[in-house]
């Protein structure tokens, strides 16, 4: 790779030699660590960079200079070493995945403007390599609706005591997957990483807000499960009750009722807020 080719094309998005001048800088920074990570030897650039790899560094090279090219000339400074380094060197591993790949492109350029310098952290790193792309569209669209979104669990009640939770952290706001088996892990790592607040002791009192998880596949399930139940315990009962030498005791068998909505909230933290400015 030509560790020359960025500026060109950076004064081309800027549509002029001047304020590329200005990038200039910082700019030859980034191709000198980008060509420590990328710009290998032949033999290592044939074993490593097959024809989809080469896409997927060019696609992430164009993300790096569109992200560095909206920032105010007057803003612009020279990237921060501890994330520009760190952030090159782990975003190999994780060029396939587009979302990801961004997120390290903007926090990139997010380093290299000094508005965003009390917000940058040397830890985003290290967490957007523990997201997934499915990760990062939840965060995102969270993100999206004014940092919470409201989310519930699908519980079922014993007339005996108790509940059970049979689906947890239900969320409808990625227009992507609707599929709770990969979401409600999803946002569990959100919460994990600091970056969201999973709570059931608070929620919206819009009248009627929650009523959108009873046409999610779970709350049909868990329906037609607690029917089948009390059918089965039904029919015990009524053994119990017919045929008196049967000696079954049904004391201890319940009537189960639900779904009941537990209704909650996802929320994006402080930390997450200023992880959101920086990388999304």
């Amino acid at each position: 790779m030509d560790p020359s080719s960025f500026l060109p094309i950076l004064s081309g998005m800027l549509g002029g030699a001047t304020s590329a001048g200005l990038f200039k800088g910082p700019i030859q920074t980034v191709e000198d660590w980008w060509y420590i990570n990328f710009g290998h030897s032949t033999n290592e650039k044939a074993e490593m960079l097959r024809a989809k790899q080469e896409a997927n560094i060019e696609a992430y090279k164009t993300s790096l200079l569109k992200e560095t090219s909206k920032i105010d000339p007057n803003h612009l400074k020279e990237p921060e070493l501890k994330i520009l380094g760190p952030a090159l060197e782990a975003s190999k591993y994780y060029i396939e995945d587009e979302p990801l790949r961004i997120m390290f492109a903007k926090l990139i350029a997010s380093s290299m403007d000094s508005s965003k310098e009390d917000i940058v952290h040397s830890s985003y790193v290290e967490i957007i390599k523990q997201l997934t792309p499915l990760d990062a569209e939840n965060l995102l669209s969270i993100h999206k609706t004014g940092d919470e979104s409201i989310i519930c669990s699908l519980k079922i009640n014993y007339s005996t005591g108790g509940y059970k939770i049979k689906y947890s952290n239900l969320y409808l706001g990625n227009q992507n997957t609707t599929k709770q088996s990969l979401i409600s892990p999803s946002l569990d790592n959100l919460d994990r990483l600091g970056l969201c607040d999973i709570t059931y002791q608070e929620k919206k009192v819009q009248e009627g807000i929650y009523d959108i998880f009873q046409q999610t596949d779970e709350y049909k399930l868990l329906s037609q499960e607690i029917q089948r139940l009390n059918n089965e315990y039904d029919n015990i009962r009524h053994v119990a009750a017919t045929n008196p030498h049967a000696n079954i005791n049904t004391d201890g068998i319940p009537f189960l009722s639900g779904p009941e909505i537990q209704e909650g909230l996802i929320k994006i933290t402080p930390f997450g807020k200023n992880f959101c400015a920086t990388c999304l």
